[in-house]
């Protein structure tokens, strides 16, 4: 009776270490699959963001290039742009011509050209309301917080 006892022990130890080992691996899978999904997402959003930027900087400038008198000193165009995007915080960084979103939490890069016959100012802004500005006094454009 005893060497029963045994092997019907032993094969519900066998039987829980495979079901252990089984689920693990499919949490270890699906785990990563979800991360994965995260910076695609992450990365998606940050291109609509700043797909949106660069055309709020173009409409400005061409408002701005198309006006040949002085009447034009000043144009302005303010953006609502999301704080967040997938659930993590992002910086933008203007450039001469593209603008660099960087998220903080899956660290995904995005880069979106920007094409202008205005000179744009290089600098960064934070996630949030975004204003660009053309002065004519400085012939430049300028994004920053609003």
């Amino acid at each position: 009776m005893s060497t029963r006892a045994v092997s019907t022990t032993l094969g519900y130890v066998l039987t829980l270490s495979i079901t252990t080992i089984l689920i693990s691996g499919i949490m270890v899978g699906a785990g990563s699959y979800v991360s994965a999904e995260h910076e695609r997402v992450t990365e998606t959003e940050l291109e609509v963001v700043g797909q949106r930027l660069a055309a709020n900087i173009e409409a400005v400038d061409r408002i701005a290039s198309s006006s040949d008198d002085e009447t034009t000193a000043t144009v302005s165009s303010r953006l609502e742009l999301p704080n967040r995007v997938a659930g993590t915080t992002y910086r933008i960084n203007v450039e001469s011509d593209e603008l660099v979103l960087r998220s903080v939490d899956p660290e995904v890069t995005v880069r979106v050209s920007v094409q202008t016959e205005t000179t744009l100012d290089s600098g960064s802004v934070d996630a949030g309301d975004v204003v660009v500005r053309y002065d004519a006094g400085d012939d430049d454009l300028e994004v920053t917080n609003g």
